[in-house]
């Protein structure tokens, strides 16, 4: 019977979620905005090495899943007041989705802007979702959403998720950062 135990035990503890290990800046970085980071447990999501040439955009944390074909990348932003886009989220993350967006011709970007419900939700006071095509410079991928997040007196929060055609858990991966 003991063996049994044990191997009940071994099947029980390898289906359980393994935990992501946050580099500290990140953490240091989360917690400065006082956000909350859900990471996908559900998945086979590894940290990624975030792209030397990239000059679009200093990602802060990267993570792909070869199952979801999906990269996640972050980027947290605190409030300055001498900053350039102080209290003007809407023109720094348009901004940055123009700048990260392909300069094709036939290149469209979607915006989505969020309900009360929606806001709540993430925890902000105003957000929106950025849809395009990248620019190849920073992904080699077909598709890029941009949620932007902003919370008064703490700053920008941006989850790109980047993907070639949809996931299934793609709504679900949207919800990786929130305020708290």
């Amino acid at each position: 019977m003991p063996a049994a135990h044990i191997l009940f035990f071994l099947l029980f503890a390898a289906s359980l979620p393994a935990q992501i290990d946050l580099p500290p800046d990140f953490l240091w970085r989360l917690d400065s905005l006082d956000i909350r980071f859900t990471p996908p447990l559900d998945s086979d999501f590894r940290e990624t090495t975030l792209r030397g040439d990239n000059r679009w955009l200093e990602e802060h944390y990267a993570m792909s899943s070869r199952r979801e074909k999906l990269e996640l990348r972050f980027h947290i932003l605190p409030e300055h007041e001498g900053d350039r886009y102080y209290q003007l989220p809407h023109l720094a993350a348009t901004t940055l989705a123009m700048n990260l967006g392909s300069n094709d011709e036939d290149a469209v970007t979607a915006v989505h802007s969020f309900d009360e419900e929606e806001l709540a939700l993430y925890g902000a006071d105003w957000a929106r979702m950025y849809t395009f095509r990248p620019k190849r410079s920073f992904s080699d991928k077909e598709q890029a959403q941009l949620i932007a997040l902003y919370r008064s007196g703490r700053g920008l929060a941006y989850t790109i998720l980047l993907f070639d055609k949809a996931p299934d858990t793609l709504e679900g991966r949207q919800l990786s950062l929130r305020f708290r």
